[in-house]
């Protein structure tokens, strides 16, 4: 079983449509992106907070992984 999948199994499709760029999960569901981050940061992930933008695109390529059967 990936842990990502069970620990955010109520927004998988909103993660999926994201990845899929039908829209940016920061903008549209902040709290959802809050929470993966700290998911990722307590999985040991750091990302780059002087550049948004890429911490942003390294966290949907995290996503996609995961969604994908990484773990």
């Amino acid at each position: 079983m990936n842990s990502f999948t069970d620990k955010f199994k109520k927004n998988l499709e909103v993660l999926e449509k994201a990845v899929d760029q039908g829209f940016a999960l920061d903008y549209k569901y902040p709290k959802i992106y809050k929470k993966v981050l700290r998911y990722y940061k307590s999985e040991g992930y750091q990302f780059s907070e002087e550049d948004p933008e890429q911490e942003y695109t390294s966290v949907i390529n995290l996503i996609a992984e995961d969604l994908n059967g990484r773990g």
